[in-house]
């Protein structure tokens, strides 16, 4: 599972709780939460990706960034969207759910860091 946070971090974890990796991006002149979310799915799977991890659920706190993945839309960030499910495709499972702020306490405080760096 991969928590992603909207100052675009994110951070695997496997089944059982242990921490794999994680990852966070800093995206100058874009303040958009909705635009900057989407980025952090994105970034979920480039992590995936690099910890070679083939099954995955992408947990977010933006149901409308969710709701966009899982149906194919996305308004201004179509092509983000786009670029996404397509990448989806390179994973024998992959998901995305929306989980409340509480849960997504350790992707927020790493992005938090990062933008203080």
């Amino acid at each position: 599972k991969i928590n992603v946070d909207g100052a675009v971090a994110a951070i695997c974890r496997d089944q059982t709780g242990l921490y794999l990796g994680s990852s966070s991006v800093f995206f100058q002149g874009t303040n958009d939460p909705h635009i900057l979310e989407t980025y952090a799915c994105r970034e979920a799977l480039a992590l995936a990706e690099d910890l070679v991890v083939i099954a995955i659920y992408v947990a977010s706190d933006c149901q409308g960034v969710v709701d966009d993945i899982n149906r194919g839309t996305g308004g201004p960030n179509a092509a983000t969207i786009h670029e996404i499910t397509n990448h989806c495709n390179s994973f024998i499972s992959c998901s995305f759910i929306h989980e409340h702020r509480n849960f997504n306490f350790e992707a927020h405080n790493l992005a938090k860091f990062a933008c203080n760096l």
